[in-house]
């Protein structure tokens, strides 16, 4: 048997999945990748946005309002976006890396649309040791809302919620501080880092009811 033979003969190798360690994951977040802890808000508020956005390409009257409640080492930031299906919440909150972007209308509002919905939730383990996500969809209203939450390790849970749960399309995020890193989710610390990031945003976003952007924004003023 030539050499040419022998090598055909061989069984083929089987294709294998990776196993991420999600910890392991985010300490070379926190540590290499963000320059600091702080981007995990950014990546909040540019989720919320960008379900805003996404929701007012089909509805233009939609409300258009960014929520955060913070203290006790929690946060909850609510908005008034185009929100999840159970399908959605598989495919874009199970694959980490999973683009928003893949969903149908999206990729049209706007054409560097961010999306990267799945990824903006993973930095947030960088303060929370648990995310909880709670999401009904403006696309599909007769489906009932629904709850991803996971931990750290990797672990997650998904389940629907009765409609009552949340009556009004849109998600809420809500997160629990890891130890060592309550001040992250502290109302000051919040109220300035939402300053940083979302005072020229063009939505309605609050911390409590203290007002982030100045609405109108300065590109959208009328001058004398």
């Amino acid at each position: 048997m030539d050499s040419q033979t022998s090598q055909s003969s061989q069984a083929s190798p089987s294709p294998h999945s990776f196993q991420v360690d999600l910890r392991g994951l985010v300490d070379l977040l926190s540590h290499h990748l963000y320059s600091s802890p702080k981007v995990y808000l950014r990546e909040l508020l540019q989720n919320a946005v960008d379900a805003v956005t996404a929701r007012r390409a089909e509805e233009p009257d939609a409300p258009a309002r960014v929520r955060l409640f913070a203290g006790d080492g929690r946060l909850r930031v609510e908005d008034s976006g185009v929100g999840l299906t159970e399908a959605d919440v598989h495919d874009l909150l199970a694959t980490i890396g999973r683009s928003s972007k893949r969903a149908e209308g999206l990729q049209d509002v706007r054409s560097d649309f961010l999306g990267q919905f799945g990824i903006g939730l993973l930095a947030c383990f960088v303060v929370a040791e648990r995310i909880r996500v709670v999401s009904r969809s403006a696309r599909t209203p007769d489906a009932p809302p629904v709850e991803w939450t996971a931990r750290d390790d990797g672990s997650y849970t998904v389940r629907t919620l009765p409609h009552e749960e949340r009556p009004e399309p849109g998600t809420t995020v809500h997160l629990v501080a890891r130890a060592g890193a309550g001040e992250w989710l502290a109302e000051p610390r919040v109220l300035a880092l939402a300053r940083d990031f979302g005072s020229l945003l063009p939505y309605d976003v609050r911390v409590g009811d203290q007002a982030v952007t100045d609405l109108p924004a300065p590109w959208d003023r009328a001058y004398p």
